[in-house]
């Protein structure tokens, strides 16, 4: 039951690969990134852990769509509001990690809610599923700090862009 579990959690946390990798493109703080996509969705799935049995009737595809939509909107935010001053981008940068943590986390609770639903309601479920989109996004941090592909950052449009796919083919995947 553990290899489901962790080809789960390696699933739905592919998303958070690309979503760590174009949030580090637009700061320097690139480790905060990590640590509340991670926190974020942890929490996520602890909660749908413990209350799988009451979500079960009231989450669907339809929360992928969410997560998709929430992503297109970090996407927008990225693009329209370009600002030079270093605190008020730190503190959007957490704010956008963070809705990118429930964007990414909403699959994430989903699945932990099909395993819960399945008997897998221990601890560890969260604990995997919220570790694995951690190390997507370092692997996607760490990879952008690469220099050929930090030419990305050149490219100022490039980020939000790059949520914005990722959103549309979110909401896109449902009606496929």
């Amino acid at each position: 039951m553990i290899h489901l579990l962790l080809i789960t959690a390696l699933t739905v946390s592919i998303d958070s690969f690309v979503c760590g990798f174009s949030l580090s493109l637009t700061s320097n703080k690139k480790i905060p990134i990590a640590i509340i996509i991670t926190m974020t969705v942890f929490i996520m799935c602890l909660f749908t852990n413990y209350l799988a049995v009451f979500f079960s009737d009231a989450l669907n595809e339809r929360t992928v769509a969410l997560g998709g939509f929430l992503l297109v909107a970090v996407g927008l935010y990225n693009l329209l509001k370009k600002e030079d001053e270093t605190k008020v981008i730190d503190n959007r940068i957490v704010k956008q990690s963070f809705l990118v943590g429930v964007a990414v986390g909403l699959d994430g609770a989903l699945a932990n809610l099909s395993l819960s639903l399945m008997g897998m309601n221990a601890f560890y479920v969260p604990c995997i599923i919220a570790l694995m989109h951690g190390a997507m996004v370092y692997m996607a941090i760490t990879l952008s700090n690469n220099r050929l592909i930090s030419l990305f950052n050149n490219l100022g449009n490039f980020s939000p862009l790059v949520l914005i796919g990722l959103g549309v083919y979110k909401v896109i995947t449902i009606f496929i």
